[in-house]
């Protein structure tokens, strides 16, 4: 988090004569009154607001009140136009001093209706009427517990202690109660003005579109185009051509699912390449990696990752008619509004709109399901379950710090961005793995692959699947991990770990959709439906089947009540907790085992009597099922193999 340098203050220091004395003044221009909703300003603007003076810092917003102990405003003494010399005091007339009046009691008299506020623990809607410190207000804009009642507060309205007779009014967002109305704020416009809404702001054209072209906006841009795998250009990735690949019986498909069904060989053709080495046709390798990484597990986690092409992801903006119906479905229950509600702390590098295009890149997110399940309801839970594990990962934990800016722990997720006490400059560290199968597939580039973005992505083996995945190229993270922080993907990296299993882990999609229903061996694991089984997916290890709740996993379940609560979700017969939960296992529903690696098993009919075979495993390797082809790498480099096509001649890697 940036931290601005303490204000400077200024004195002119005026020596008059030894009859005048030394006197000092603050000498500066006149203040800027600051008017709510409308004054912008920048860093070190100074303003009236009150009464009272004010200096701007971290870079406040219309609607950030000038107060005493805020995070945007330093206090100042307000200037003064001229500075006049002091004037001789004339010598005091002594007059009777006037009768002194008792002053009157404070009105003490607040009706029995009205609840007295306790800083911490009082909670209360808009519309509830409180008192603290022998005053009464009405609550507005959605107060939390630690935001005290005062005069002039964005959270409170001064009412008198008397009149309660009145239905308090209530907003309902994007709407705020300002003197008592509900209106909606204007929005700044990216030209400075402000507007109702965005659709209201002016053009500024040109903007640069994705193909270096310029357009009024944004959606005049010509469609983005697509990089085919040939090196060809394309409006949509479906006009790409296809690149054939050989099927078991010689013929070619566009892919390995569209070829015609054979047999699956049950021993290896292999034969020697007189080198030490041994040749086995393509053909065998295609027909075995497709018979193993077929049924419909594999192919319903296949549909949940596919992923948008990147320059679609990148074209997405708040409210823009084009997004994905994902993003308008997300957007549609979390707004702009409620993102910095949620969010007041947040590390300025985890946007709103790169929020969106975190979603928008995986269709899979928030979704429109066709049977039957309530779409809208599963995005709800699948944004309030990441949201509570956002803040435990990457939250202040701060409920008494100053820079919390009264906020509780449950609003203070997002703070950080990188892992603490670790730094860009960092080339080296304990989540280098770079020896070994891990090395050799996911080399290391001089980089530390610490933790960055809100799931804290970590390990060289990581970064390079997540790289894979968003670019089809493993070393574009592997070379630039601060991407991973800097950009749409310090979100998009969580969106990531949703969507994906980690077996025998379903992935936390298919937990809060449904897809995943708990068998036998799961019950008898403790393992059911709710919050809980996703804090065993996340971080099981540490935080669940310990008998008691963990620290880190009451955390996660209080935080998660109070969004599900703010998002009106009823999370009632959920089971939350996971303290008798033990893993998941390879007998539970979620068992899907997606790596390759050697089969040690016999084969009578082959050299050495080898298998010259891999299978599926349950633990990460450096070969995976996701990605076409590695079932014959993982072959060829345990057995000192090489392919062979139809004909019998060897295909060059």
């Amino acid at each position: 988090m940036l931290r601005s340098n303490p204000a400077k203050k200024v004195a002119f220091i005026t020596l008059l004569s030894a009859s005048m004395g030394l006197f000092t003044a603050n000498v500066a221009a006149q203040e800027q009154p600051f008017e709510l909703g409308v004054t912008k300003v920048s860093n070190g603007d100074v303003v009236s607001y009150q009464g009272e003076c004010f200096k701007a810092k971290n870079s406040p917003g219309t609607w950030e009140a000038p107060k005493s102990g805020s995070w945007f405003w330093d206090q100042i003494t307000c200037s003064n136009d001229t500075v006049e010399p002091p004037v001789e005091p004339e010598p005091p007339i002594l007059e009777p001093e006037p009768p002194v009046t008792e002053p009157e009691p404070p009105t003490t008299d607040i009706p029995s209706d009205v609840t007295p506020f306790v800083l911490g623990e009082t909670r209360v809607v808009n519309g509830d009427v409180v008192s603290y410190q022998q005053q009464c207000y009405i609550a507005q804009n959605n107060p939390g517990v630690w935001e005290a009642p005062k005069a002039g507060s964005w959270f409170w309205k001064s009412t008198n202690c008397g009149s309660t007779t009145e239905p308090p009014l209530t907003c309902t967002l994007p709407e705020v109660l300002i003197d008592n109305q509900c209106v909606i704020p204007p929005v700044e416009c990216p030209d400075g003005s402000s507007a109702a809404t965005a659709e209201e702001c002016p053009v500024i054209p040109p903007v640069t579109c994705p193909d270096g072209s310029t357009a009024d906006s944004v959606e005049l841009c010509p469609p983005a185009k697509v990089v085919c795998d040939d090196g060809s250009v394309v409006d949509d990735i479906a006009q790409c051509p296809v690149t054939p690949v050989t099927c078991p019986d010689g013929s070619t498909a566009g892919s390995v699912a569209d070829c015609p069904v054979t047999e699956v060989p049950t021993s290896m053709t292999v034969t020697s390449d007189g080198k030490g080495g041994y040749l086995i046709p393509r053909a065998e390798f295609v027909a075995i990696e497709k018979s193993l990484t077929s049924g419909e597990l594999f192919d319903l986690v296949r549909s949940d990752t596919v992923t948008l092409d990147n320059a679609s992801v990148e074209a997405v903006l708040p409210l823009r008619a084009a997004n994905p119906e994902n993003v308008k479905r997300a957007e549609s229950i979390v707004d702009e509004a409620l993102w910095e509600f949620l969010f007041p702390i947040r590390n300025p590098a985890y946007t709103y709109n790169r929020f969106l295009q975190a979603i928008a890149k995986f269709p899979a997110f928030c979704r429109t399901y066709t049977d039957g399940r309530d779409s809208l309801a599963i995005c709800k839970r699948s944004l309030a379950t990441m949201f509570a594990h956002f803040v435990q990962e990457t939250g202040a934990h701060a409920p008494n710090w100053e820079g919390a800016l009264g906020n509780p722990e449950w609003r203070q997720g997002l703070y950080y961005v990188r892992e603490v006490y670790k730094s860009e400059s960092d080339t080296t560290g304990p989540y280098n793995k770079c020896t070994g199968w891990a090395g050799e597939r996911w080399p290391c580039a001089n980089k530390s692959y610490f933790g960055r973005g809100a799931k804290q992505l970590s390990w060289n083996y990581n970064y390079g699947p997540f790289s894979e995945a968003m670019f089809g190229d493993k070393m574009v993270l592997l070379e630039k991990p601060e991407l991973v922080a800097d950009t749409w993907l310090n979100l998009a990296s969580a969106v990531f770990f949703y969507v994906y299993p980690q077996p025998p882990k379903p992935s936390m999609l298919h937990v809060i959709d449904g897809t995943w229903q708990p068998n036998a061996a799961d019950k008898a694991n403790g393992i059911e439906h709710g919050f809980g089984s996703t804090i065993q997916i996340i971080n099981g290890a540490f935080e669940c089947g310990k008998g008691s709740t963990t620290a880190q996993a009451k955390a996660r379940i209080a935080y998660y009540k109070e969004i599900t609560s703010y998002l009106n979700l009823d999370i009632s017969g959920e089971k939350l907790d996971c303290a008798d939960m033990k893993a998941f296992d390879t007998a539970g529903a979620g068992a899907l085992e997606v790596y390759w690696d050697k089969d040690w098993g016999w084969d009578a009919n082959t050299p050495g009597n080898h298998s010259f075979k891999c299978k599926l495993v349950g633990y990460q390797t450096a070969y995976s099922a996701w990605t076409a082809g590695d079932y014959e790498l993982c072959v060829e480099d345990n057995f000192n193999v090489q392919a062979t096509d139809a004909n019998g001649e060897i295909i060059p890697k």
